[in-house]
């Protein structure tokens, strides 16, 4: 046995995609919010003046919570109805985006009024429902057609996705309290559409591909 065939026998054994895989993801996910949150704070990275007045790019917002919200209301939402169904999708999207607000609320309770219940809350839990749905459907539609490759899964989890960050960021504009904390409104217009594709359109591309790989494990 060659050295590479060993090194995929470790990387795909049952310990291993078990145990070891699932561990190192959970110590991700708490890296996150604490010493990643942390590393970037002094990471600052801003638009040229002529894109939206020299606007600071968010970063440590999009890699921390946004990576929270990028996971439960588009990826794992959008993975389920691509790989199970439309209605998996559809109940994983509404139960994950629930579970979102729920831990901003929480996140954001030493800071009164950081945190509002209005209708874009709402939206994100409506969107993230809507993200796993429609990528089933289309899903569905494919495979219905014999089309059940990765072209398929990637054409499915880029219109959900954007179906998704349209409402989300859309309602944000319109509804959220924070929003109206910005001084020029159309480059704070132009900051909420770039911070919600980034989000949506990554974690939709690695949906996209965990659902590819999750077929070679059927």
């Amino acid at each position: 046995m060659s050295t590479t065939d060993k090194l995929y026998g470790l990387i795909f054994s049952e310990i291993s995609l078990g145990v070891v895989i699932p561990i190192l993801i959970g110590l991700l996910i708490l890296a996150f919010p604490t010493v990643i949150y942390d590393l970037l704070e002094s990471v600052k990275i801003s638009f040229p003046e002529y894109i939206w007045g020299g606007t600071e790019v968010p970063l440590q917002h999009i890699l921390t919570i946004g990576t929270a919200e990028g996971i439960m209301t588009c990826a794992v939402p959008i993975m389920i109805g691509i790989t199970w169904n439309r209605w998996a999708g559809g109940a994983s999207g509404f139960l994950m985006s629930l579970l979102f607000t729920l831990s901003m609320n929480a996140y954001y309770s030493p800071y009164p009024g950081a945190f509002v219940p209005t209708l874009d809350w709402l939206a994100m839990i409506v969107s993230g429902m809507l993200a796993g749905y429609i990528a089933g459907s289309l899903m569905v539609r494919s495979r219905m057609r014999g089309n059940d490759n990765f072209k398929s899964m990637l054409f499915a989890s880029f219109v959900a996705a954007a179906v998704a960050t349209v409402l989300t960021t859309q309602a944000y504009i319109w509804y959220a309290p924070m929003f109206r904390m910005g001084v020029d409104y159309w480059s704070d217009v132009g900051l909420a559409w770039f911070t919600y594709i980034a989000i949506y359109g990554v974690w939709s591309l690695f949906a996209a591909i965990g659902a590819k790989i999750s077929t070679w494990f059927t």
